[in-house]
């Protein structure tokens, strides 16, 4: 994830990164097998890359 970087740094980017961390650590803890099933598709744009989609298998 980008969060911009100097005067554009978003301030709630520390808290929105350890989110992310819990978030996915619990959800490999739920689905231990957990596991990508294909590549990710990514979105198309040149202010923002975010993943469109991921498959996942377990």
């Amino acid at each position: 994830m980008g969060f911009g970087h100097g005067v554009h740094h978003c301030v709630g980017a520390p808290i929105a990164r350890v989110q992310l961390q819990e978030a996915v650590s619990a959800l490999v803890r739920r689905f231990p097998g957990l596991r990508a099933a294909a590549p990710p598709q990514w979105k198309a744009g040149l202010k923002t890359r975010a993943p469109r989609s991921l498959p996942v298998a377990w």
